[in-house]
């Protein structure tokens, strides 16, 4: 006891304020681990409070590396809480004696929480959980973050799209937990798990009022969590879609590429396509010089399906190009002349990560059949994949539906007229085919991921207009 005042007092008196120093090392990695051999009982509140200074400098030194060495910080910072929480009589100090495992923890954690869960406001019970939780959720955090940000490019967690469950799937499994629900998927090799687990934690720390209480003051004064947890915020709030709450989060000006694509992301799901489309517009006028490639992982069947993004040129690309293809199909049941436009901006933005989008021409099809009428004076500029062209060439004969076609081909030869086959002239009909094969060759030659962002900036004003029709 002497020598752990003699520290405490030491330290009050050098280093006031600061988490990580040479007095504070040696009671939390030297002193402390000495406890558990020592016949002498320290009062449980000292004991209490000589945890709380070992959590928070193994967090602060993990969080910044000093000059300090200290090998293995976690298995230390495990060994003490162990050691000092077998002297408190908690029933949790023996998990920390067990080899690290992220999922065998939180369920343990889980657990425990789950079978107390009527004495969560008991000093002694919620005090505990809440020390115990902080250190895994803090580790879970730290490794996933590590994780993340172990690649080549940075990543940024956004809301991807499902596809509806099969009906066999929903009711084979009524009892599946409801944060089951919500798929995570990346194009690296980590899928993001750790922040399932985080959420699960988090979850616990709120799992009652005195736990909510004590958890503020620990993130806020002792503990300093706020820069553990600041990100993790961010991606909580989309985790569990509180989208209103997200917003607030995420900075409103001078915002980075991962701010931009959230704010694209969370306007999406608000339905919010105006503000959606201006910040894919600032996005795609700034993409990152890294190509990446197209991913496969964008849409999944799923209840909620969220991704981990690569900021990288083509993925970036091809995420706005999804948002803004999900809120055109919104508009698809237009019956009006202006749903010509829908169909037209759907038809451009398809073309990037084609065939992945091929089931949408199916219906685009049966839209132009029904109105035997498709006019798009964008078509020149933009369209030129093969597979839709063939499309709309088939449709335009006889054989296909005999649609009449105004799509501004060769207007200086056709002088203002209908391109139909209802009565157009031979010289017509072989013009119309002449335009579609020179669209078709710069399929080969031209970059679509160029056309494509070019589009959706050059274009925006048709963009919107097709956006928020009523």
């Amino acid at each position: 006891p002497r020598l752990v005042e003699t520290l405490l007092t030491a330290e009050k008196h050098n280093h006031p304020g600061e988490a990580v120093n040479d007095f504070r090392r040696l009671l939390a990695c030297e002193a402390l681990p000495l406890l558990g051999a020592a016949i002498v009982e320290l009062n449980p509140r000292l004991n209490l409070r000589l945890l709380s200074k070992a959590v928070e400098f193994y967090l602060a030194y993990v969080q910044q590396p000093t000059d300090l060495e200290i090998p293995d910080p976690w298995n230390k910072l495990f060994q003490v809480i162990n050691i000092v929480g077998t002297k408190l009589d908690w029933d949790l100090a023996s998990l920390f004696s067990t080899p690290w495992n992220q999922e065998a923890y939180c369920e343990k954690i889980q657990q425990y929480a789950l079978n107390h869960s009527n004495a969560l406001n008991d000093e002694a019970i919620g005090r505990q959980l809440l020390i115990c939780t902080i250190a895994v959720l803090i580790r879970v955090l730290n490794e996933h973050t590590a994780q993340i940000n172990s690649y080549d490019v940075p990543y940024c967690l956004v809301e991807a799209f499902a596809d509806p469950l099969p009906t066999s799937l929903e009711t084979s499994k009524p009892k599946k937990r409801k944060r089951e629900e919500v798929v995570l998927t990346s194009d690296s090799e980590y899928n993001g798990y750790g922040l399932h687990l985080a959420v699960i934690l988090w979850d616990v720390l709120h799992a009652s009022d005195y736990m909510k209480r004590e958890l503020a003051k620990l993130t806020q004064q002792t503990l300093r969590l706020d820069a553990w947890l600041n990100s993790f915020l961010m991606d909580l709030a989309i985790y569990k879609g509180l989208h209103h709450e997200a917003l607030a989060r995420f900075p409103q000006e001078g915002g980075s590429l991962t701010t931009h694509l959230r704010l694209a992301s969370t306007c999406h799901s608000l339905q919010d396509y105006g503000g959606m489309l201006d910040y894919i517009v600032m996005i795609v006028s700034a993409l990152p010089p890294v190509q990446g490639k197209l991913s496969n992982n964008l849409t999944l069947p799923a209840t909620r399906h969220l991704h981990y993004l690569p900021q990288a040129e083509l993925p970036v690309l091809q995420y706005c190009c999804r948002l803004l293809l999900s809120g055109l199909k919104t508009k698809f049941s237009i019956a009006n002349d202006n749903g010509d436009w829908v169909i037209g901006n759907a038809m451009v933005l398809m073309q990037l990560d084609w065939p992945q989008e091929a089931n949408l021409l199916q219906p685009i099809s049966e839209k132009i059949l029904l109105h035997e009428a498709f006019r798009y004076p964008l078509f020149l500029p933009y369209i030129i994949n093969i597979d839709i062209l063939e499309e709309l060439t088939y449709l335009w004969t006889e054989a296909g539906g005999g649609v009449s076609l105004d799509i501004a081909i060769g207007s200086e030869v056709l002088q203002g007229r209908r391109i139909t086959t209802r009565g157009a002239d031979k010289g017509v009909r072989e013009e119309v085919r002449q335009a579609m094969r020179r669209q078709a060759a710069r399929d080969v030659s031209e970059s679509i991921s160029d056309l494509v962002k070019r589009f959706i900036v050059t274009e925006k004003a048709a963009i919107l207009h097709s956006l928020v029709l009523k």
